[in-house]
C-alpha cells in the first residue's frame, strides 16, 4: 500500500484529537496533516512530526480557496471531517472532491441530515418498530400537552440539532419547561421521555460499504463535561444486535455512534451520530480501530484487516497540559 496523506480537521476538538490518536497506533503507511482554526489547538502538540495547518472558519468566504491550496500543496488523499459544518460542506462539494480523487470520511447526506435532526431520527426509528424514547417538538403545543399527560417529570429537553451534550437539560417541572421555551424559543428544542436508568452505553457501530463487515464495540460509560469520562468494555448480544438494527435502518456506512440506556433489559437509543465519536481512540486502544478500518477499506481490502478487539477493559480520562515557549 502506498503512503496515504491524511488530513484531520478540527484537532482542537476532542473528536479530532481522538481520530488522530487512533491513527497514531495504526500500522498503515500514513502521513498526518492536522487542521484547525487556532494555533492553540491541543491536537497540534500531541506529536511533533505532523504538519500543522491553520484554516479559516468553514463559513468564511475564503475557506474553500484556502482548503484547495492545502490539498494541492500536500497532495491530500483522504479527509476526516469532524464538526457538523464540515460534514455539510464536504457533502455540498462532493463532486469536486470526487473529481480530485480525494476521499471524504462521511456517511451519506441523507443519513447525516436525518441523524442530525433529533426529532426526525426518533420518529423514523419508531415507525420501523425500533425502541426509542417518546419524543415531541417543543413548538407543537398539542403534541407537547399530550406528551406531558403520559410522561411525568423529569423530562429531557435537547436542541433539534446539536453535538455532544450542549444545551441538554433535565427539566423538573412545568414552570422550568415554560421558562426554557421562552428563553431559547420553541423551535430550538425537542422534548424527550426521561429514561430513568443510571447505566448509559456508547456503542461504536461499523458497517462497510458492501455490508460484508458489520460489528459493534460496547462501552458502559459515565458522562461528564459532555464526554465519556469513565467507562468499561462490556459484551451484550442484545445491545449489539439492536445497534446494528438501528444503523441498518438508517443506512449508515463506516462508523456510527449509538448512545442508549437499558429499560427493563431492552435497549432504547436516545442519540445517534453517523460519524466517529470522541471515544474513537478508546475503542482503538481495545482493538476496534474504526479510522484504521475506514482507511483499509478505502485504500486496500478490509478482508485483510487483522481484527482482534479485546473483550474487557476499563478507561478514564483526565486533563493534561501542553506548554508553549
Amino acid at each position: 500500500m502506498k503512503r496515504i496523506n491524511v488530513l484531520i480537521m478540527a484537532v482542537g476538538s476532542p473528536l479530532g484529537q481522538s481520530i488522530y490518536k487512533a491513527l497514531l497506533g495504526s500500522k498503515l503507511p500514513l502521513k498526518f496533516f492536522l487542521a484547525d482554526i487556532s494555533e492553540l489547538a491541543a491536537g497540534f502538540y500531541l506529536r511533533k512530526d505532523s504538519t500543522k495547518i491553520i484554516l479559516p472558519l468553514v463559513k468564511d468566504k475564503n475557506y474553500f480557496s484556502k482548503l484547495k491550496e492545502i490539498l494541492k500543496k500536500y497532495q491530500i488523499n483522504v479527509i476526516f471531517p469532524v464538526i457538523s459544518l464540515e460534514h455539510r460542506f464536504f457533502s455540498k462539494h462532493a463532486k469536486f472532491f470526487k473529481r480530485k480523487n480525494i476521499r471524504i470520511v462521511t456517511t451519506g447526506k441523507k443519513q447525516f441530515e436525518l441523524c442530525d435532526n433529533k426529532y426526525q431520527s426518533m420518529i423514523f426509528l419508531k415507525k420501523r418498530g425500533i425502541n426509542v424514547p417518546e419524543t415531541v417538538l417543543a413548538k407543537n403545543s398539542l403534541e407537547l400537552k399530550k406528551f406531558l399527560k403520559s410522561n411525568h417529570f423529569p423530562i429531557i429537553m435537547k436542541p433539534m440539532s446539536s453535538a455532544s451534550s450542549s444545551d441538554v437539560f433535565t427539566i423538573e417541572n412545568l414552570d422550568i419547561l415554560k421558562a426554557m421555551i421562552k428563553a431559547f424559543g420553541s423551535d430550538y428544542f425537542v422534548v424527550q421521555e426521561y429514561l430513568d436508568m443510571p447505566e448509559e452505553y456508547t456503542v461504536g457501530v461499523y458497517i462497510s460499504q458492501d455490508k460484508s463487515f458489520q460489528d459493534t464495540f460496547i462501552i458502559k460509560r459515565e458522562l461528564k463535561f459532555g464526554l465519556s469520562y469513565k467507562g468499561e468494555v462490556v459484551q451484550n448480544k442484545k445491545i449489539s444486535q439492536y445497534c446494528l438494527e438501528v444503523c441498518r435502518a438508517l443506512g449508515t456506512v463506516y462508523s456510527a455512534n449509538v448512545q442508549l440506556k437499558l429499560v427493563e433489559g431492552d435497549p432504547y437509543v436516545f442519540e445517534i451520530n453517523p460519524r466517529l465519536s470522541s471515544t474513537t481512540a478508546v475503542r482503538a486502544h481495545f482493538g476496534f480501530n474504526e479510522p484504521e478500518m475506514i482507511l483499509t477499506e478505502l485504500f486496500g481490502d478490509l478482508k485483510d484487516y487483522r481484527y482482534r478487539p479485546k473483550k474487557q477493559g476499563k478507561f478514564m480520562r483526565y486533563w493534561q497540559e501542553s506548554y508553549l515557549k
